[in-house]
């Protein structure tokens, strides 16, 4: 990447900390190092991209990259099999055609589960691969309103009820008993 001002030597705009003739060319080195480190979507304005992927690794599906995560979300649940990811990697969103579509053998019919241990994650999708969404359920009974396959956990997953219209509150039925 260059500068209007490595091609024609101009200060323009001449704004300090970009040009060398301005006395300080440190936002630009710090630019530069961000870009090759990879980290430029957050160095340039610290401002985190959603972007909305099939998966994180398949960078070649991504339909676009967004500071508002309510907008990403829109995206995602345009297209099937998107979800939305942050700079991380990690699932925050998993969009509608995603969710409804994760297992063909989803049941239809909510039952309840008995959890016995406190601290059983939830997650924001069906499968060790989403992000936690940094609460748990605690002992007790809960309602389950749909069943998915995915990977870390041999029972499925089960969508809580508290979670059903976001689609994004997800525990592994290994920890759960049926009752």
């Amino acid at each position: 990447m260059i500068r209007h001002y490595d091609v024609t030597g101009k200060l323009c705009p001449g704004i300090i900390g970009w040009n060398a003739d301005s006395g300080d060319e440190s936002q630009w080195k710090a630019f530069q190092a961000a870009l090759a480190s990879g980290a430029a979507d957050t160095a340039a304005s610290g401002t985190v991209l959603y972007r909305v992927r099939k998966t994180w690794t398949d960078s070649k599906s991504q339909k676009g990259a967004y500071k508002i995560l309510a907008n990403a979300k829109k995206c995602a649940d345009k297209y099937e099999g998107y979800s939305v990811f942050d700079a991380d990697g990690n699932v925050v969103y998993v969009g509608a055609l995603t969710a409804t579509d994760v297992s063909e053998s989803a049941e239809t019919e909510s039952f309840q589960v008995k959890v016995s241990i406190s601290n059983l994650n939830i997650r924001v999708g069906p499968g060790t691969g989403f992000a936690k969404t940094g609460k748990y359920t605690g002992k007790g009974v809960f309602t389950i309103v749909e069943t998915s396959e995915g990977n870390g956990s041999a029972a499925g997953w089960g969508l809580l009820k508290a979670y059903q219209s976001g689609r994004n509150g997800w525990i592994s039925l290994d920890f759960c008993e049926k009752i």
